[in-house]
C-alpha cells in the first residue's frame, strides 16, 4: 500500500490572497484576471454559489462575504455595466472600501476586451505591494520570525535575507538582487533595535537600501529611539515594541496604500 503523502495545498503557500468581485454575466473575462493572478503565484478568488439561491439562506450571504473579504489582504473590484446593477457587487465594493488596510484595485472588465495590457498593468502594481524584503539583525530573528509567520499568513511574499538563499549560493549577490526586485515591486521593513544599532552588517544593508531608492518602511523592534537612525526619522513607521498585532498588520497595507496613492498622482 502506497504511503499517502500529506502535500501542503499550493495555496496555501500563495504569494497574495485576492477576493474577485464581479458579476457572473463577466464570468469570462473575469477568468482571464484570475488566471494572470494565479500564474503569478497568487490565490484568486472568484465564486458563485448556486446554495445560495436558496431564499431560506439569503441571509448567509452578508456574513460570508464578510468573513472571506476580511480573511484576503487584497481585493480587485471588476467593473463593467452588468456589475454596476449589481447589488451585491456595490455593496461589496463600498464594504471593503470602508477598509483602509485592504490593498485595492479596479479593473474595467469591458476595456480589458480591447486595453487588456493597460488592465493587467494595474495587477502588476498590486502585486507589487505584496512584496517584501526584510533587513534586521540577526540578534532580533525570534522577533522577526514571529512577524514574519504573521505577514506569511497574511498574503504576502517575503524575501527574508539569508532564509531565501539556497546553499552555494553568493550572498551577497542574492541580496542585491532581492532587494532589487523589492525596489521595482514592493516594500523593505527595516526593523529597528538596540541590536540593530550595534551590527555593522545592518548598517551596510541599510545603506544598500538607500542606494537603491527603496520604499523603506522602518519598524520599531524595542524601546530604541526613531532618531538614533536619522535617514529614516522623517519617515512613518510601525511600532511593535509591544508585539506586531492584526493592527500593525492593518497599518503597514495603510502607509502601502498611501504611498500607491502617491504614484498614481505623480
Amino acid at each position: 500500500m502506497k504511503k499517502l503523502i500529506n502535500d501542503e495545498h499550493w495555496e496555501k503557500k500563495a504569494n497574495g490572497w485576492v477576493f474577485l468581485s464581479h458579476s457572473s454575466h463577466d464570468y469570462e473575462e473575469v477568468k482571464i484576471v484570475r488566471n494572470y493572478l494565479e500564474d503569478n503565484g497568487f490565490s484568486a478568488l472568484m465564486f458563485y454559489l448556486k446554495s445560495l439561491e436558496d431564499e431560506d439562506k439569503k441571509n448567509m450571504i452578508k456574513p460570508l462575504l464578510e468573513w472571506e473579504i476580511s480573511a484576503r489582504n487584497i481585493f480587485v473590484s471588476c467593473t463593467s455595466s452588468f456589475a454596476e446593477e449589481s447589488k451585491w457587487f456595490k455593496w461589496e465594493r463600498k464594504y471593503v472600501q470602508s477598509l483602509s488596510f485592504k490593498i485595492y484595485r479596479e479593473i474595467d472588465i469591458e476595456k480589458l476586451k480591447y486595453e487588456r495590457c493597460t488592465q493587467l498593468s494595474k495587477l502588476d502594481n498590486l502585486m507589487k505591494q505584496a512584496t517584501l524584503f526584510f533587513l534586521y539583525s540577526h540578534k532580533d530573528n525570534y522577533k522577526v520570525n514571529k512577524i514574519y509567520e504573521q505577514l506569511e499568513s497574511s498574503g504576502f511574499r517575503i524575501f527574508k535575507d539569508t532564509a531565501s538563499i539556497k546553499m552555494g549560493d553568493n550572498i551577497q549577490d542574492k541580496i542585491y538582487d532581492a532587494l532589487q526586485e523589492t525596489k521595482d515591486r514592493g516594500a523593505v521593513l527595516i526593523f529597528l533595535s538596540k541590536n540593530a544599532k550595534e551590527s555593522k552588517w545592518f548598517w551596510q544593508e541599510k545603506q544598500r537600501a538607500l542606494n537603491q531608492n527603496a520604499f523603506i518602511i522602518p519598524v520599531l523592534l524595542d524601546n530604541t529611539n526613531i532618531n538614533d537612525f536619522p535617514a529614516f526619522r522623517n519617515l512613518s513607521y510601525i511600532d511593535a515594541k509591544d508585539g506586531f498585532s492584526k493592527a500593525s498588520i492593518n497599518e503597514l497595507l495603510q502607509i502601502i496604500n498611501r504611498k500607491e496613492q502617491t504614484n498614481e498622482m505623480e
